[in-house]
C-alpha cells in the first residue's frame, strides 16, 4: 500500500537550486531586522528581510521564523542559541538561510531579547571566522545525520570552541561580532567602529582565565612530584625525615594554591564574562541603533509598524548600551579583586621557593644515597619556575583589562 503524497506548505521554499553557490546577493552595507514573539513568529520585519528572503509581508507576518532556515544548518546551533535566548542572554550566530526560491543567504544574525519576544539584526558575513564556521557547521551536520541530538552538536561546538582558544561562548561571539564589523567597515569604505578598547579587555581576561586553568593542571602534577619525594624518603629510612617532611611541607601549600585557584577561577571566568558582554553589547548597540536610524530613510515600509519598530529598536539599542557600561564596570572591579589575591599568592610562591632551597640542600646531602632525588629537585625547579611565569603573566592580563575597561 502505498503513502499518499502530501502537499507542499504554502510557504515552503522552492527546491534546492542545481549550483551549491547559487546565493542571494546581499550588499555589505544593508542590515535586515525581524522581530518575532516568544516563539519565533514574525510579528515585523524590513524591506531587506522581505526582498532578500522573497516572502511578501503577508507571508511573514504570522509565520514562524524558521521558514527561512536553510537545511545545510546543524539542529546544533538552533539549540544552542534557543537555550541562550531563554536565559534572557543577546546572541550572535552565523546562519545560512533560504530564500523562497531556494537560494542561500549567509547572514551574522544578533539576537536581543525585548519584553514582547525577540529582535533580530543581521548583517553579511566576510570574517576568516565565518569561514572555518562554514566548516565547523559541516561537520556538526553531518554528525546529526549519524544520529547526534541537537544538544550532542551544541556540546561538540562549544567544546570545539574552547579547543580553538576561547573562554566560552560569550568571548567567541563578541570577537566574531567585532571581525564581522570590521570586515564591513572596510567593504564599504565607512569608519570602523570604536571597539578596540573592549576587544582588548576581552583578551586579556580570556588571558587571565587561560594561566588559571593551566596552574590548576601544575598542582595537579604537584601531587605526583610530593609523592615519589615522599618514596624516597622512605628508602633513606632515618635519613630521609627531612626529605618527608619537605614534602608534606610542599603538598601542603600546593594544596592550599590549588584550592584557592579552584575558588577563584569563577572570578575569572567572571571577568571573562563581563568584558565578553561588554564587548558584545556595544557592537549590538550599535547595529541595533544604524537599524532604528534606517526606518526614517527606508522608502519601502517593509513589514509591521516602521515607527513603532524604529522606538523598539532605540529602546533596546539604549537598553543594550547602558548593560554594556555596566558589565564594563563590573570586568573592572573583578580584575581590582583578582590583581589583591593574585599578590597573597605571590607570597605563598616564594614560601615554595624557600621549601625547594631546602630539597636542594637535602638532595645534595643524599644524593650518593639516592639519585631519583635529583630529579625530583629538578621537577620541583620547573614547577616553581613555570609558576612564577604564570603568575606573572596572569597578573599583567588583570593590568590589561583594568587599563582598557
Amino acid at each position: 500500500m502505498t503513502r499518499p503524497v502530501r502537499a507542499p506548505h504554502p510557504l515552503a521554499p522552492s527546491p534546492l537550486p542545481q549550483a551549491a553557490t547559487d546565493e542571494v546577493p546581499i550588499g555589505f552595507d544593508e542590515i535586515f531586522f525581524s522581530r518575532t514573539d516568544g516563539r519565533g513568529v514574525i510579528h515585523a520585519g524590513n524591506s531587506v528581510f522581505r526582498r532578500v528572503s522573497g516572502y511578501d509581508a503577508g507571508q511573514l507576518i504570522g509565520a514562524p521564523h524558521r521558514i527561512v532556515r536553510h537545511p545545510i544548518m546543524p539542529k546544533a546551533a538552533f539549540h544552542l542559541l534557543w537555550e541562550r535566548l531563554k536565559a534572557g542572554r543577546p546572541t550572535g550566530v552565523h546562519v545560512c538561510n533560504r530564500a523562497i526560491d531556494g537560494r542561500a543567504y549567509w547572514v551574522f544574525a544578533v539576537v536581543v531579547p525585548i519584553r514582547e519576544g525577540f529582535l533580530s539584526v543581521r548583517i553579511k558575513p566576510a570574517s576568516a571566522t565565518f569561514r572555518r564556521v562554514q566548516e565547523v557547521y559541516a561537520e556538526l551536520l553531518a554528525a546529526e545525520a549519524d544520529g547526534a541530538t541537537p544538544a550532542e552538536g551544541a556540546s561538540a561546538l562549544l567544546a570545539q570552541l574552547s579547543r580553538e582558544g576561547f573562554s566560552g561562548y560569550d568571548s567567541f561571539q563578541a570577537q566574531t561580532l567585532a571581525a564581522e564589523l570590521a570586515c564591513r567597515a572596510e567593504e564599504t569604505g565607512l569608519p570602523a567602529p570604536d571597539l578596540g578598547a573592549a576587544l582588548a579587555a576581552l583578551r586579556a581576561a580570556d588571558g587571565i582565565e587561560a594561566e588559571l586553568e593551566a596552574m590548576r593542571r601544575m598542582f595537579r602534577k604537584a601531587i605526583l612530584i610530593t609523592t615519589n619525594l615522599r618514596i624516597v624518603a622512605s628508602r633513606l629510612e632515618g635519613g630521609g625525615r627531612a626529605l618527608s617532611a619537605i614534602a608534606d611541607n610542599y603538598a601542603l601549600l600546593s594544596d592550599g594554591m590549588s584550592r584557592w585557584i579552584e575558588q577563584h577561577r569563577g572570578g575569572s571566568l567572571g571577568i571573562a564574562r563581563s568584558a565578553a558582554e561588554t564587548l558584545f553589547l556595544e557592537g549590538a548597540s550599535l547595529l541595533l541603533e544604524e537599524m532604528s536610524a534606517s526606518f526614517a530613510r527606508d522608502a519601502e515600509a517593509g513589514v509591521g509598524d516602521p515607527e513603532a519598530e524604529r522606538g523598539r529598536l532605540a529602546e533596546a539599542a539604549a537598553h543594550y548600551r547602558a548593560r554594556a557600561e555596566d558589565c564594563s564596570r563590573r570586568a573592572l572591579c573583578d580584575a581590582a579583586d583578582l590583581g589583591s589575591h593574585l599578590a597573597q599568592m605571590n607570597h605563598h610562591v616564594s614560601a615554595l621557593g624557600s621549601i625547594r632551597m631546602l630539597s636542594r640542600i637535602e638532595g645534595a646531602v643524599h644524593r650518593q644515597s639516592d639519585s631519583a632525588l635529583d630529579q625530583i629537585v629538578a621537577q620541583l625547579d620547573s614547577f616553581q619556575d613555570e609558576l612564577g611565569a604564570r603568575l606573572t603573566r596572569t597578573t599583567a592580563h588583570g593590568r590589561k583589562v583594568s587599563a582598557a575597561a
